[in-house]
């Protein structure tokens, strides 16, 4: 005997199948649940602190005026010695101090690095004039330097290029208003 399953019936028998396995499944006896949550339910919360009561801050105008810069370092002003440190510089200089330097003139190129981010790889001749050449350590970048050309943060130049350095007149605040005068040399690496 041949039995012809339809299309309806099909689904029919598994559907009858795991309906039988959940509800055998099924267990009616939830009493420790609801013992758990009665417990949960009687235990009685934490106090929570008060919010603290909010205090009114008056605001703080800065009145910069008349104040000195609080993003300049005081030792090293760096070409940017303004209101009283300037008009300090001045009064020294007057007083028999050495020649401040200019601080109108615009700093490009190698004047934005400090000495030791450079290093002295070669010179060239070219002309008669001896070019030193010199890296810098972050970027690996080579400039060409003739001398008074101007290098370093600190209002170096350049007064003398030989084969194996380079000699630089830096001019440093001495932190009572005068500048004072330092050569600061640049060797040639070895390879």
């Amino acid at each position: 005997m041949t039995i012809y399953t339809t299309s309806k019936t099909r689904f029919l028998y598994p559907l009858i199948l795991i309906t039988l396995i959940l509800s055998a499944c099924n267990e009616r006896d939830i009493s420790d649940l609801e013992r758990y949550v009665a417990k949960i339910k009687a235990e009685v919360n934490p106090p929570i602190d008060p919010i603290p009561e909010y205090k009114h801050v008056l605001n703080h105008y800065y009145e910069v005026q008349n104040l000195r810069d609080p993003f300049v370092i005081l030792k090293s002003t760096g070409g940017r010695a303004r209101g009283p440190l300037l008009k300090e510089a001045v009064k020294k200089t007057s007083q028999g101090c050495p020649r401040n330097p200019n601080f109108n003139r615009v700093r490009v190129g190698l004047e934005n690095m400090p000495l030791d981010a450079l290093q002295m790889v070669g010179t060239l001749k070219v002309s008669g004039t001896l070019w030193a050449l010199v890296v810098s350590k972050s970027d690996g970048t080579i400039y060409r330097l003739k001398q008074h050309d101007y290098i370093g943060d600190n209002f170096g130049k350049i007064v003398n290029i030989s084969e194996e350095q380079i000699e630089i007149l830096e001019q440093l605040p001495d932190g009572e208003g005068c500048w004072k005068q330092k050569i600061t040399k640049i060797h040639l690496i070895s390879q």
